[in-house]
């Protein structure tokens, strides 16, 4: 008997469970003994059967798939992510539709109308133009990083990190490093994550007496290294002093880290500089740097299982869930 041939009403009569049983533990829906649940597994993996996620589907009334909306794939912190969306899913018989938008509002809607043409089960967006992202109730929805422009529904599903918090242990590791001059460098859409990192930052430039210094707040259009390389070379051209550098992402932490090594400028004796996200480049790169630490992958875990849940049509308790950050000290601070 070949994989293709098999049905679950064989699985069953070789496993000797019902075919309700084996639906259950297939699709890890309801209760059965470990037992029963070893059985059936040993009968699915003898045969190698491979679930109909088509006919199931057509059976829901939609694909057994979610779409993944994610503004830059290149970008590692979303990358993991994904990665972990993609595991979770796969484990529990789903497949994912990556949609990368560049960044692009009208590419983020393409996409949205094509997922929405394939009658995906859900869609995930993480850090979606919130303009667009409004919930649509006909497609249980998760958002991550950022949050949806205006929402009203109580249950919309939103999980983030604590960037207020993130933002307020950058600042006032500067401030306790002695800094007293702070610039910052934010993306300059300033999108609910990058805004509130900002807020936290200035609690703790106000906690600490530190005047906010206009000249010094950096904004720039495109979060990556080019972009904080140019911002702070101009800032040295200028001559505006400072001995600390708040950035709102380790990208732009490496951009910064290296006008300020072709200036002559050295870190952290001169400049202490501290970066967001925890992405690889913190920890390898030849000076690692300091930063605040998000937890992607419990992110993508807790996504996929707040889905799956909605999907089932259940009510979720506090369907926004803010995730724990802390601060990885490294070379770059004192």
């Amino acid at each position: 008997m070949t994989p293709k041939e098999l049905s679950i009403k064989q699985i069953s009569e070789l496993s000797g469970v019902s075919t309700a049983t084996v639906s259950r533990v297939i699709n890890h829906n309801g209760r059965f003994s470990k037992e029963t649940e070893e059985r059936v597994l040993s009968v699915i993996e003898q045969y190698q059967y491979v679930p109909n996620m088509v006919a199931r589907g057509l059976r829901r009334n939609a694909s057994q798939i979610v779409g993944i909306i994610v503004p830059d794939i290149t970008n590692e912190f979303f990358a993991r992510i994904v990665l972990r969306l993609q595991i979770n899913l796969f484990e529990k018989n789903f497949s994912a539709v990556i949609c990368n938008t560049n960044e692009n509002e009208q590419l983020e809607v393409s996409h949205l109308q094509f997922l929405r043409a394939q009658n995906v089960s859900g869609l995930v967006f993480i850090s979606g133009n919130p303009s667009h992202t409004q919930p649509n109730p006909n497609y249980p929805t998760v958002f991550i990083d950022r949050r949806p422009k205006d929402v009203m529904a109580k249950d919309t599903i939103i999980i983030e990190s604590d960037n207020v918090r993130g933002g307020y242990l950058a600042g006032k590791a500067l401030a306790e490093g002695g800094a007293r001059r702070i610039a910052t460098i934010m993306d300059s859409r300033m999108h609910t994550a990058g805004e509130t990192r900002y807020q936290g930052w200035k609690k703790a430039m106000e906690e600490a007496g530190i005047p906010i210094l206009p000249e010094l707040q950096l904004k720039v259009p495109l979060v990556g290294f080019n972009a904080a390389y140019e911002s702070v070379s101009h800032l040295l051209k200028s001559r505006q002093s400072f001995d600390g550098l708040f950035c709102g992402t380790d990208w732009l932490a490496m951009g910064a880290l290296a006008t300020l090594h072709e200036h002559g400028v050295h870190v952290p004796s001169d400049v202490s500089v501290i970066g967001f996200d925890d992405v690889s480049i913190a920890t390898f790169s030849s000076k690692p740097i300091t930063t605040i630490r998000q937890d992607a992958e419990r992110m993508g875990d807790l996504a996929v299982e707040l889905l799956l849940r909605r999907m089932e049509g259940e009510k979720i308790d506090r369907p926004h869930r803010v995730l724990g950050v802390e601060l990885v000290r490294r070379s770059t601070t004192g």
